[in-house]
């Protein structure tokens, strides 16, 4: 075989490579470009609605309640209020209404609740928001007394706005009978037992001291005013936070004995009457006191009666020490609110003082902001309470409304002492009020709350 020449092997490489290239391809035309269009919906804006439960239906309360709304509606003018009355002083009715909403998950965007122990029952199921950062941009915290911000505050945050303070232990009297009779208003309890016998001496068909327990509380506020003198603030405290042997403590066993000597003198016909009917005793002349808290004041005034002239006032007892045991009407942000923007502007106007002076003017309490002046009450009763408090903020206790205990102990707890009144019996109370303390496990479920 020849060999090829290095001429010749070159031409055959060239000739093999030009072969394997084959012909030049068309170039093919890109594909047309899609174009994606995202549509996304736009959010319908939330409807101008507030849906809010509350309790104030009573005489001065219905006022209130009406002032409130003007307030939030010189703010807001647009907004639709749509109210959810439920009558029954201290809201015993509303918490049932409210509860079964509340399960269903059908919440109204805000509801009337007591500071202390009811509001941690609502926070603890889960049914309110946290508002730290409302609370931060009305600094909030700086304007109202150290121990209201502790009532609404459960585990390090606030959950609600508080717009008054209602003082429970006031001993209301009418002014032209103790004129008459030369009576001063009593300080302690065995001056409140001379003047009920001085009142029964001059008009027998009088009933001293009246009371409505419809509803149990009004008869727990009869009992703490006898127990905060016998035993003091401190053990006060104590025996709701579970920490006091009742059925063997003598401070509260004086405390019902007390309470049993005083029976005589209370209204006879008490079990059929709410707490605004007992009031209505005093007007009548049916009666000649009556232990309420604030909110009698609006009352009194709706059926015409002035502070100062025909009813007077007292924090009972005053002795050994000026004690107010309190609770705050709040609102707050419901979970799943259905109009929460609208919701969070009405807590905005909850705290202010544009609402807080028509409103607590109107119903009888204190402000809670104690920035604003005392001298705005048209009454000397709670012109002398809101400067007392703003001096003195410690002398302040949760009270049976806003409650220590939980509350479930304290609605059965007003039953008990609710039947000592009607059928009184100490050891069989002492008894029945420690095992309700064991029972709803108050000792642990109290430890929330800190005074001073």
């Amino acid at each position: 075989m020849k060999k090829m020449t290095p001429l010749y092997s070159m031409l055959l490489v060239l000739i093999l490579l030009l072969s394997a290239c084959g012909p030049a391809r068309t170039p093919t035309a890109p594909a047309p470009a899609v174009t994606i269009v995202v549509v996304t919906a736009t959010p319908a804006p939330e409807p101008k609605k507030l849906e809010i439960f509350h309790w104030w239906t009573a005489g001065g309360e219905r006022e209130a309640a009406d002032a409130m709304f003007k307030a939030f509606k010189d703010k807001m003018p647009d907004v639709e209020i749509v109210e959810n009355p439920v009558a029954g002083g201290g809201g015993v009715s509303h918490r049932v209404v409210l509860q079964a909403r509340l399960s269903a998950g059908l919440p109204p965007d805000t509801w009337q609740t007591l500071g202390g122990a009811e509001l941690k029952s609502y926070v603890d199921g889960g049914y309110l928001e946290p508002l730290d950062d409302l609370w931060a941009e009305l600094n909030y915290a700086a304007v109202i007394p150290g121990p209201l911000a502790k009532a609404v505050t459960i585990n390090g945050h606030p959950y609600v706005v508080p717009l008054n303070m209602h003082i429970q232990n006031i001993l209301y009297y009418n002014k032209a009978l103790f004129d008459e009779l030369g009576l001063q208003p009593p300080a302690t309890y065995d001056e409140l037992i001379a003047v009920a016998k001085a009142i029964k001496e001059a008009r027998p068909e009088m009933s001293p001291l009246a009371l409505g327990t419809k509803e149990k509380w009004e008869a727990a506020f009869v009992f703490d005013s006898i127990l905060l003198e016998v035993g003091g603030p401190e053990h006060y405290v104590k025996v709701y936070k579970g920490e006091v042997d009742v059925k063997n403590d003598p401070a509260y066993k004086e405390a019902l004995q007390k309470l049993e000597a005083l029976i005589p003198y209370i209204y006879p016909y008490h079990a059929g009457l709410t707490w605004d009917e007992s009031c209505g005793l005093v007007v009548a002349g049916d009666a000649a006191m009556v232990l309420m808290g604030t909110w009698a004041i609006g009352y009194f005034q709706s059926r015409g009666w002035t502070p100062g002239k025909e009813f007077s006032a007292v924090t009972f007892p005053q002795k050994p020490e000026r004690i107010l045991l309190f609770h705050p009407d709040t609102y707050g942000l419901a979970k799943g609110a259905p109009h929460p923007k609208t919701t969070i502007e009405w807590l905005k106007v909850v705290a202010s003082p544009e609402l807080q002076i028509p409103t607590d003017v109107t119903q009888g309490g204190l402000f809670a902001r104690i920035d604003i002046d005392p001298a705005n009450f048209p009454d000397p009763i709670r012109r002398e309470l809101q400067t007392y408090v703003r001096n003195n903020p410690d002398k302040l206790i949760l009270d049976q409304h806003g409650s220590i205990a939980p509350f479930s102990f304290t609605q059965a707890y007003w039953d008990v002492i609710a039947a000592f009144i009607a059928q009184p019996n100490v050891d069989g109370t002492l008894s029945s009020v420690a095992d309700l303390l064991t029972t709803y496990n108050v000792k642990a479920e109290a430890a929330w709350y800190q005074w001073p």
